[in-house]
């Protein structure tokens, strides 16, 4: 008898501790999830444009490859994974969570060298990229056909062709002005209908090019040199645009707000700064 309540005793004891060893573990992943789904994340964007190989083109808006490759072994070994503005989308509406350390890369205008050398460097990698195009850009050179590293831009082929590793955004199809307008901002003396229209008879133009061509339409809007309005804003989001880009530099609070994806800042990439020192900024 004292032995069968001895054994009684004895699985109880054990049943206890699986239960209680079951509860830690629940309680740790609940523990777990709660942190890595938090209501605020830190999320930095790194604004690239020309890649080239030549050292004397380099500057404030050109990298060579091996910059860019060390910038991104750089992410990778600190624990960084890339985002795409369908992640953040995912993300403020409540249907997905974002990595730990999310950062963004993006690509500006849309160069031909762009294919020749990020598109490789992130593949080989396992890692995404933005890339917001010029649509006039786009439409010379699949008209042309040219190809150079030097001074051509993407045709629609090579985008299409490049949609495993980017997401293609709109840069707007031909706003690229500094005199008289100032990218996407209302000049002086313009109505308002006057300059509503403008941004979105354009806008729309690269959008329909882009989906005529099979390519997803664009959910984010890249402002041409980063200039912007109160108005243009309300103009690209009633176009049904859920993000914006601009070049303020500043690392960006994400939250579950779904306005948190507009006017997000950027840090520009320029040469000359190995890649420990650049991003210090967002660290």
């Amino acid at each position: 008898m004292k032995k069968n309540l001895f054994k009684i005793f004895t699985a109880f004891v054990l049943l206890f501790g699986i239960y209680f060893a079951n509860e830690l573990v629940i309680s740790k992943t609940i523990t777990s999830e709660t942190a890595y789904t938090q209501d605020k994340v830190k999320l930095p964007i790194i604004m690239y444009h020309s890649i080239l190989r030549d050292t004397a083109r380099a500057g404030d808006y050109v990298v060579s490859p091996d910059t860019l490759a060390s910038d991104l072994d750089y992410l990778k070994e600190n624990g960084y994974q890339t985002v795409t503005v369908s992640d953040l989308i995912l993300y403020v509406d409540g249907l997905e969570n974002l990595p730990e350390k999310p950062v963004m890369i993006t690509f500006d205008d849309g160069h031909f060298n762009n294919y020749l050398y990020a598109y490789p460097l992130l593949k080989e990698r396992d890692m995404k990229a933005v890339i917001s195009v010029i649509g006039s850009e786009t439409d010379k050179f699949t008209q042309s056909g040219d190809e150079n590293a030097y001074w051509s831009y993407l045709n629609i082929d090579r985008l299409k062709e490049m949609t495993d590793v980017f997401e293609i955004q709109n840069h707007s199809y031909d706003m690229h002005e500094q005199s008289p307008r100032k990218g996407c901002t209302r000049m002086r003396g313009e109505s308002k209908e006057d300059y509503q229209n403008i941004i979105v008879s354009d806008t729309e133009k690269l959008q329909k090019m882009l989906t005529d061509a099979g390519i997803s339409a664009p959910t984010c809007y890249t402002y041409p040199y980063g200039f912007y309005s109160s108005e243009s804003e309300e103009i690209i989001e009633s176009l049904g645009f859920l993000c914006t880009l601009t070049c303020e530099e500043r690392v960006n609070t994400l939250t579950r707000n779904p306005e948190c994806l507009f006017k997000l800042g950027r840090f520009n990439r320029p040469s000359g700064i190995i890649s420990e020192e650049f991003f210090k900024k967002i660290s």
